[in-house]
């Protein structure tokens, strides 16, 4: 009976802790978003001020961590706004106010500004149902345009543009978003198209430049609008337009895009110093985009979130639990004891689970990483003057002279200086022969390009293959030779 009574003492003082563990949230919440509110300088007290009576705790919660993710906005830190705006979009009950889908629509930006793109997808989608709901065209039509632009970002460029065009006509769309259709049309046909598009490009870059109202809006217009004057062979105009948008652009990507044009005219017009200077400024541009679309950080606050929410949860389930288990306690006691171990079974489960999964991810992350580098490194040699002298040498069906093939032999050691570390450590020695046959079969280029390349007969290239098969693993293999 003494036993009965204290497991019945225990429980109910259990209870007791699980009634205060919703409020100890909310309070823990609370005093998460005053320290993060000082370090933005965000008056919080200015809020609380404003939805101080008549709104509900959880509510005032949520607008503090909504207006904080706005301040975050302002100040361009696209991980705490992220952060801050993940805490407003779980408080918010009501999914259809004002607030909620705009936590959506700001969420959805910095998605986009950080090329989390399949995110922003699903968040500019879930913000236009419900602005649909409200019959809110005009920010429905925003909504299509940022789902355009998400689409852009993901090269998916059919559906894109589809999304553009029909915006072009949307009497609900503001005018600079408007005019920002004709900029991602001509970016989209000069992608698709190259050198066939360009003087379809040139209207596109031509409209939008007209529709800008300042210069510093006009710079990615000037930049697309070069590119183009480049494939119609007017390289003084091509130079004049890229350099402008070179000197006059904040924007890294804007930048990369005009420094390559610039490139491709100093090769155009054989002034292979200048070319070869806008490489390395290139390269630099690169760099400085790798650095600053780091995902690591957004991942690492996206999975600290998702992991409090789940940890919220659990709380949650395990206070239910533990109520149903006190109601029955006083029925009978065994039962409880009975409860009690299988919550300690569940939660020993999900742990494992989640465990689990980790491994898992931490497995599959290792087998995409070396595809993913040698991808990176691809597509960088593609924007090298080594390709361009490729194209150039397939394009006239001549033989490459022997200055040409040595800057081709320059770039792939380079650009692939990693990837050729990782063969040599996995196989040995490995000669230049072997290195060339690598990567230029990796880059697609045509075998006699490439025998030609090498100075050396097909047959001598598929013995240097034979061998190259017998000296790597399969698996290492098959990432450069698709068979």
């Amino acid at each position: 009976m003494k036993r009965c009574c204290l497991i019945l003492l225990t429980l109910l003082t259990v209870l007791a802790g699980c009634g205060r563990s919703g409020l100890n949230n909310v309070r823990s919440l609370e005093n998460s978003l005053r320290e993060k509110s000082a370090e933005a300088g965000m008056n919080l007290d200015s809020v609380n001020s404003v939805y101080g009576k008549g709104y509900s705790r959880k509510y005032r919660l949520a607008m503090g961590w909504y207006e904080l993710g706005q301040s975050y906005s302002v100040l361009n830190k696209d991980p705490e706004a992220i952060y801050a705006l993940l805490k407003a979009r779980e408080l918010f009950t009501d999914t259809l106010s004002t607030e909620y889908i705009s936590t959506l629509y700001l969420l959805g930006r910095h998605y986009n500004n950080r090329e989390l793109f399949d995110d922003a997808l699903e968040t500019f989608s879930k913000c236009r149902r419900l602005y649909q709901k409200k019959g809110d065209m005009g920010m429905v039509s925003l909504a299509d345009y940022n789902i355009g632009t998400a689409y852009f970002g993901k090269k998916e460029y059919v559906t894109g543009k589809s999304f553009f065009e029909r915006l072009l006509n949307d009497p609900y769309l503001d005018d600079e978003n408007r005019n920002s259709c004709y900029l991602h049309l001509a970016y989209i046909e000069n992608d698709i198209h190259y050198k066939d598009a360009a003087d379809e490009v040139q209207k596109l870059a031509d409209k939008y430049i007209a529709g800008c109202k300042s210069e510093s809006d006009r710079v990615p217009g000037y930049a697309i609008k070069g590119i183009a004057l480049y494939y119609l062979h007017e390289n003084d105009s091509a130079f004049a337009y890229l350099a402008k948008a070179h000197r006059l652009s904040d924007d890294l990507g804007t930048k990369i895009l005009a420094i390559t044009g610039l490139e491709w005219v100093a090769i155009q017009m054989r002034q292979y110093q200048a070319a070869w200077n806008a490489e390395i400024l290139n390269k630099k541009y690169q760099e400085e985009l790798n650095n600053k679309s780091n995902l690591s950080e957004i991942t690492q606050i996206q999975l600290q979130h998702n992991d409090e929410i789940q940890d919220q949860r659990y709380r949650a389930r395990v206070s239910r639990v533990i109520w149903i288990s006190i109601s029955l306690i006083i029925i009978l006691a065994a039962a409880v004891i009975i409860i009690i171990i299988q919550r300690d079974r569940k939660r020993e489960a999900y742990y494992l689970k989640k465990y689990d999964d980790l491994i898992q991810k931490q497995i599959e992350e290792k087998s995409q990483s070396d595809g993913n580098r040698i991808q990176e490194a691809s597509n960088a040699f593609r924007t090298g003057i080594a390709f361009n002298l490729v194209n150039d040498v397939a394009l006239q069906r001549r033989s490459f002279r022997q200055e040409e093939r040595d800057v081709v032999v320059h770039d792939i050691n380079l650009y692939f200086a990693n990837s050729i570390a990782d063969l040599r450590s996995e196989a040995g020695r490995l000669g230049q022969q072997d290195i060339n046959l690598i990567f230029c079969t990796l880059l697609g280029f045509d075998q006699d390009l490439i025998a030609d390349i090498m100075c050396t007969s097909r047959s001598n290239m598929r013995s240097i293959k034979s061998r190259l098969k017998s000296k790597i693993s399969a698996e290492t293999f098959s990432l450069y030779f698709k068979e």
